[in-house]
């Protein structure tokens, strides 16, 4: 090696050796802070799954428990002989009202939670909400249709009022359907979606029919909430569930159209981000680094929906388990009413035609 002008040969030899120090000691410390950086990481990877699984377990146990609670009270309601009186009607819009207002307070809270970028509120919302509602929808849609399938039905109320129930449930079924399917198609088709978006024009079409069906599905809940509340025949045979279906309902659709709004193109970012998370949770390696970072009004659209999952077994959404397809390719069926329908709906006598004789 050609010595240096101004250092000799030892004095290299000395700050070559410096050097070569120097870089073993950045070397190991930097092995340190890696295997630190590890053993950081798999801690907080252990902490995150016992508390998933503390979690689950917790919300698991407490569903059991209040299933037992409420069988054991039935039980016991049958051995005293206890009834309520057959004509109170509870207060059903201020219960609505109140669900309501409940909804909007959980929603700011959750809002405010996963803003401040918690992850354990965002494990818990997007990894153990999504897996617990469909362990309550099977087990609970199983039991139900086992144990009380007679119940496995919408519970129709078409009997006694039908027109408004026309106005309603046409707009908001039709809405649904379409949303429904829509939906299902960017999850299993998107680079299909995404190169249908790559058109202006058909982006456009798709965005604004999509909307068009939301308002439908919007206007419908109102007229259907409208017609339950506002009539005490339908109240008769109305529960606090209804109420719980119509504020979830509410929130799904609300958020639905704020995302289409405020949100746009949808139908391009559903199938380049919501779709991968969606089948991280199917392929049971749930992926949410994309979901904890979208808007607020996407995040409160995709828990709402889970939640509409979780719900199904305990409401009158069990009845599209056992849609009746086979409408399509039956037979007529004939109906023949031996009085008016119209006279009778609105008559507050207990029997028609001859009095009964007795024997």
């Amino acid at each position: 090696m050609p010595p240096f002008a101004q250092l000799s040969e030892d004095e290299i030899k000395d700050f070559i050796s410096y050097i070569t120090n120097n870089q073993e000691v950045s070397t190991n410390t930097d092995n340190v802070s890696n295997a630190e950086a590890v053993s950081q990481n798999n801690k907080a990877t252990s902490s995150n799954s016992i508390f998933i699984f503390g979690a689950s377990a917790l919300i698991l146990f407490i569903f059991v428990w209040l299933f037992r609670y409420k069988r054991k009270m039935n039980n016991l309601i049958k051995e005293m002989g206890y009834h309520s009186e057959p004509h109170s009607i509870p207060n059903y819009s201020l219960i609505f009202l109140a669900y309501f207002v409940l909804a909007i307070l959980i929603i700011y809270f959750l809002v405010q939670g996963l803003n401040s970028k918690t992850s354990m509120l965002g494990i818990l919302m997007f990894v153990v909400l999504p897996y617990l509602s469909f362990l309550i929808f099977l087990i609970g849609s199983i039991y139900r249709y086992k144990k009380r399938g007679f119940q496995v039905s919408s519970l129709s109320s078409q009997f006694l009022e039908g027109k408004k129930l026309y106005w309603g449930s046409l707009p908001f079924h039709w809405g649904i359907i379409i949303l429904f399917f829509g939906h299902l198609i960017a999850f299993l088709f998107p680079r299909a979606v995404i190169a249908w978006n790559g058109e202006p024009v058909r982006l456009l079409i798709l965005e604004i029919s999509s909307f068009a069906f939301g308002l439908s599905a919007f206007l419908g809940l109102i007229l259907l909430i409208k017609r339950r509340l506002g009539s005490q025949k339908l109240l008769v045979v109305a529960n606090k569930m209804d109420m719980l279906v119509y504020t979830v309902l509410f929130t799904q659709i609300i958020s639905g159209l704020g995302v289409a709004f405020f949100v746009r193109w949808g139908s391009s970012w559903f199938s380049s981000v919501l779709t991968p998370y969606l089948r991280s949770i199917f392929s049971f390696n749930p992926d949410i680094n994309a979901v904890v970072e979208m808007p607020w009004l996407i995040q409160v659209h995709i828990i709402s929906a889970f939640l509409i999952i979780g719900i199904i077994p305990f409401t009158r959404f069990v009845h599209f388990l056992v849609a009746p397809i086979d409408y399509i390719w039956r037979k007529y069926q004939i109906v023949v009413w031996n009085w008016n329908p119209k006279i009778i709906r609105v008559s507050r006598k207990y029997n028609f035609g001859k009095k009964p004789r007795n024997h």
